[in-house]
């Protein structure tokens, strides 16, 4: 069977199945990898989301310190003031298929350090240069429950007085001259102030989508390995069958089976 397989036609079929194979492993790792993202969100959601909300310094215990991804989502506390001088909107963001604007402020803790809020988000104006009408920030002392979040991107595009394209946490604090902690924001659930009231707030963001079943992609890289075994275990066993055939002969016909019927037709 080793000399047939070393053919030249055999050799194309097992090298075609062996190339098949690292396709089919690289897939594989593909749909792991989303595997593993979709499955830490859904831990992130389930786990994190309406956990009893912890200090910011818990979560990050220095203003240097970097967000852990399995902490994304996680519930914090906040008290101190709004800096409403320095208010920012973040133009161009949806919410259930409109289009507006999300309002970043930073909060000034007691401790002194600053963290940027997302208060929610607000509709586009008559226009789409500017919104009708933003709601007021609250003064004095707030408390400020939400999740914290990691700092976006810079969209790199036009300045607009007033408007950033993203939470991009360094050209924020270009714009408005603070420093925030562990450049991070947070996306407030509900604020009170200090009287126990909750002002009137632009509208909240809706929970996140945690993305369909993670145990698809699961299954998904489990076929595509076993298809890269497989291709190769294919070739192989038609080669063996072909020497078989070429040692003993072409296998003997199974015999007809012979249905009542055809009898009674006979």
């Amino acid at each position: 069977m080793f000399r047939l397989l070393l053919t030249r036609r055999w050799m194309t079929w097992l090298l075609l199945s062996i190339l098949a194979g690292v396709v089919s492993y690289y897939l594989g790792m593909w749909q792991w990898g989303r595997y593993e993202s979709k499955s830490l969100l859904q831990h992130q959601v389930s786990d994190n989301y309406n956990a009893t909300p912890k200090p910011i310094g818990v979560v990050l215990p220095t203003e240097q310190s970097t967000l852990n991804k399995r902490d994304k989502w996680t519930q914090v506390k906040l008290t101190g003031s709004y800096d409403s001088s320095k208010l920012l909107l973040v133009r161009n963001r949806p919410n259930d298929t409109y289009y507006g604007y999300e309002v970043v402020i930073p909060f000034e803790q007691t401790d002194g350090s600053t963290v940027l809020v997302d208060r929610g988000w607000i509709p586009n104006g008559n226009t789409a240069a500017a919104p009708n009408s933003i709601p007021p920030t609250p003064s004095g002392t707030v408390t400020v429950i939400g999740w914290v979040q990691p700092g976006e991107a810079n969209e790199e595009k036009k300045p607009v007085p007033g408007q950033v394209a993203s939470i991009n946490i360094p050209e924020i604090e270009q714009i408005t001259g603070e420093t925030m902690y562990s450049q991070v924001y947070v996306l407030m659930r509900s604020e009170t102030t200090a009287s126990g009231a909750s002002p009137a707030r632009p509208d909240p963001l809706p929970a996140p989508d945690p993305g369909s079943y993670a145990g698809i992609n699961f299954s998904y890289a489990l076929q595509w390995w076993a298809a890269m075994i497989g291709g190769v275990i294919f070739v192989l066993e038609r080669c063996r069958r072909e020497h078989d055939e070429m040692v003993n002969g072409p296998r003997a016909k199974r015999p007809k089976k012979v249905r009542i019927w055809d009898e009674e037709d006979a």
